[in-house]
């Protein structure tokens, strides 16, 4: 009678410890496949050809003690998620031109540190939130200042 619940008692945990671990592997490899999915999609869109557009004859003010100082002559192009969203731009051109405008205008586009040096990743940041109001939420992945010329005083 011993031997009996013994090897019952040995039995049961044996299934149970087999059920245990077929619960994880089949689990893991749903997470496992995940991953892949994820690793794929990162792929992908690495592997892409970028899109960009092109924006031409942007003008900010260097403003200093509420005046207007110089001006910096600038060129940026816009990175697009692909061709639709840069058609779709194309389309707005002077909506984004003039939300840019806008942004420059309304803020300084030098540091806070009082020394006049152009502030390229507010600038950029700034741009890239302007586009997101134009053109809607994930159509632009970032601005890249392609030429800044500073005026003469």
């Amino acid at each position: 009678m011993k031997k009996i619940v013994v090897f019952g008692a040995l039995g049961v945990l044996l299934l149970g410890g087999g059920g245990a671990a077929a619960f994880m592997m089949m689990s893991g490899s749903e997470a496992e496949e995940k991953a892949k999915a994820e690793q794929a999609a990162l792929e992908q869109s690495a592997s892409r050809e970028p899109i960009y557009m092109r924006m031409e004859g942007l003008t900010a003010p260097i403003i200093r003690a509420n005046r207007i100082r110089h001006y910096i002559f600038l060129n940026v192009s816009l990175e697009m998620v692909d061709n639709s969203a840069r058609e779709e731009a194309m389309k707005l051109r002077p909506r984004l031109h003039d939300a840019f405008l806008r942004e420059f205008y309304s803020r300084s586009v030098t540091d806070k540190d009082g020394k006049g040096t152009i502030d390229f990743e507010s600038i950029k940041r700034r741009l890239v939130k302007q586009a997101a109001n134009v053109l809607g939420e994930d159509k632009v992945l970032d601005v890249l200042v392609t030429r800044a010329i500073r005026g003469a005083s």
